[in-house]
């Protein structure tokens, strides 16, 4: 076969590779579509990678940062036919997968592969040891069968980079190498003559890999490659169901198809077949680095408050898949919160002193699993307090018609605004603000007026009181003297000083009228005529002191000594007058008349004493007689 020739075949056989790869195109599920399998393109049976343990949220889980890995150790049970030969004798050999078990005498195979994001490296290594005596000879004429032992080993590294990741679907570019080492003994029988000799080579390979999900844990991969080298032509075709038992174990099932057409220009060697036939094997799956998973991080401002202020939210994400939109949602505790993008806005208006919470959540819609993210964030309503007041009075006492101002210093706490009202227990009130005015009115007579006033802020609606207070002194009624009445002196010229009968009787009425009214007292007051008082000015207060002797020593109705006021009057007749002074102050313009006699000086005498008589300069004055 010519180098056209082998390029022709390549060419086809890649072609076939990609038909068979188009059917992955059906849905599956998310979560399995975003497992890496790692099933080599070169017949390597194993199960795709499962679930990472934390799910990309934002990419497959090749797109993890870590390696991720797989080891798979298989089974391949492949049917045989072809051309071998070595050293120009050349057999037939035709070994059906019914067979198999017949001519297999030992097999080697092994699977790896290591993952990071878009970047795939499967190995495969296949030994293998088949022997068959019904081989039909080509050129030994006379001989009826040839007994064929073959040894094969297949090495295959390959790199690739996933095309295509979506959630569905994935699709791997690969290239690399095929190693072979075939060792082949022919025995022609019946002679026994047996030939050996072995040959290795290298193939450069292309290939693809195709993954379609169809549920959480199972997948089919489809895969193929083509390539030449040391051979005329190398290529393979891989179908595979594979399932994930656990996040470490999984197995697989399939159908594996290898061609490879090994023929020297020297004709010393050839290993021209087809081997094909069921594949079975059990993989193991180990995690690199995981993949990061979503979050968020929220936060509030301002984080105190009084209630009724504004507080504004907002929520950052990482880790999410930057060409996906994220949807928003917000909670809050005890109140409401408004908004559908990265910020939220509360309403604090009827919330509680205390502590709240608003939770936001992030969400990626396109992602099936592990797909959202939530964060929370604290604010304070604080605690408010009253206004502090205090109140004071200016003046403290007023009379009736009178006012006084009431004053109010108050503070809020907050730095919110006051505002005040003021009511009052008596009087007359005006004004507002922080000062009214009290006036005091004839009811408040003896009363305190007592003006209140209150302080509340504009926010919380909290108040304190306060109250100046204000006195009105009782009015004090005046006394009035009642005249009751006199005593003369003119019938005894002899003793004008003497209380006759006449006034007696006078005096003892008088006594019992005193005793009726509890408080007061009488006042006495002796009076002399013009004569009298030029010669005897002590008449007047002798007259006024011997009454008081007999209301208080000789009557027959004593009263209270205390009570009676002996006074000196003026030049007025000869006569005492009688003025009762009710307790209390006198009203205006009256006064007591006359002046106080000194009742050391003046004794109150019985009507036979007579009081010494003043003498004049020039003429004495007559001595009133003793009797």
């Amino acid at each position: 076969m010519n180098w056209h020739r082998k390029t022709l075949v390549a060419v086809f056989a890649m072609a076939l590779t990609l038909f068979l790869s188009m059917p992955a195109h059906a849905q599956g599920p998310a979560d399995v579509a975003a497992t890496t399998p790692p099933t080599t393109a070169d017949a390597s049976p194993t199960a795709p990678l499962p679930p990472n343990p934390q799910p990309q949220t934002s990419t497959a889980a090749d797109d993890s940062d870590g390696w991720r890995g797989q080891i798979a150790i298989y089974g391949w049970f492949p049917g045989i036919h072809g051309t071998v030969g070595v050293l120009g004798h050349d057999a037939g050999i035709h070994v059906p997968f019914s067979d198999v078990f017949h001519t297999l005498k030992g097999i080697i195979p092994i699977a790896v592969e290591l993952d990071k994001r878009r970047l795939v490296i499967p190995v495969d290594f296949f030994w293998v040891k088949l022997g068959d005596d019904r081989g039909i000879p080509f050129n030994e004429l006379g001989q009826t069968a040839v007994n064929i032992h073959l040894t094969e080993s297949i090495l295959t590294p390959k790199i690739g980079y996933r095309l295509i990741n979506a959630e569905h679907f994935k699709f791997d570019a690969l290239a690399g190498i095929r190693y072979w080492y075939i060792g082949q003994n022919l025995t022609v029988e019946p002679v026994g003559v047996g030939r050996s000799r072995s040959a290795s080579w290298v193939d450069g390979l292309g290939g693809v890999r195709a993954i379609l999900p169809l549920g959480e844990k199972a997948s089919v991969t489809v895969s193929g490659d083509a390539g030449a080298g040391g051979a005329n032509l190398d290529y393979q075709a891989l179908g595979l169901l594979n399932y994930n038992f656990t996040r470490k174990w999984g197995a697989s099932v399939g159908w594996r198809y290898l061609y490879v057409n090994y023929a020297p220009t020297n004709h010393l060697f050839i290993f021209n077949t087809a081997m094909t036939g069921l594949v079975a094997g059990v993989s193991y799956n180990f995690d690199g680095k995981p993949a990061v998973p979503p979050t968020a991080s929220c936060s509030v401002s301002p984080k105190e408050i009084w209630a009724g202020d504004p507080v504004t939210a907002n929520i950052s994400t990482q880790n999410f898949n930057p060409k996906h939109t994220i949807t928003y949602s917000w909670a809050a505790t005890g109140s409401k919160i408004s908004g559908t993008g990265t910020t939220g806005n509360v309403d604090t208006a009827s919330l509680a002193p205390g502590s709240y919470t608003v939770t936001g959540t992030a969400t990626d819609p396109k992602e099936k699993k592990n797909n959202s993210a939530t964060c929370s964030a604290n604010f304070v309503i604080k605690q408010p307090q009253p206004p502090v007041v205090s109140c004071s009075a200016s003046p403290t006492t007023i009379a009736i018609g009178e006012s006084a101002t009431i004053t109010m210093s108050a503070s809020d706490p907050q730095g919110w605004p006051l505002t005040y009202n003021w009511t009052n227990s008596g009087g007359t009130m005006s004004g507002s603000g922080t000062s009214v005015m009290v006036t005091a009115t004839n009811a408040d007579a003896g009363n305190t007026i007592t003006a209140s006033g209150t302080a509340t802020d504009a926010r919380a609606n909290l108040s304190a009181s306060c109250t100046g207070s204000v006195n009105v002194p009782a009015v004090q009624k005046c006394t009035t003297i009642e005249d009751w009445g006199e005593c003369t002196f003119e019938k005894n010229p002899k003793k004008p000083w003497r209380v006759d009968n006449d006034c007696k009787d006078t005096l003892d009425k008088l006594s019992l009228r005193l005793q009726q009214m509890p408080n007061g007292k009488l006042d006495i007051i002796g009076y002399t005529n013009q004569e009298e008082s030029v010669n005897a000015q002590q008449l007047g207060s002798q007259r006024s002191v011997n009454v008081k002797y007999y209301l208080t020593t000789d009557g027959p109705t004593k009263v209270d000594a205390a009570r009676v006021q002996p006074r000196q009057g003026g030049a007025k007749g000869q006569a005492t007058h009688f003025y009762f002074v009710p307790e209390g102050n006198l009203c205006g313009g009256q006064l007591e008349e006359g002046t106080v006699v000194d009742e050391t000086q003046v004794q109150g005498q019985s009507r036979t004493a007579a009081p010494a008589p003043k003498r004049k300069t020039k003429k004495a004055a007559a001595a009133p007689s003793g009797n």
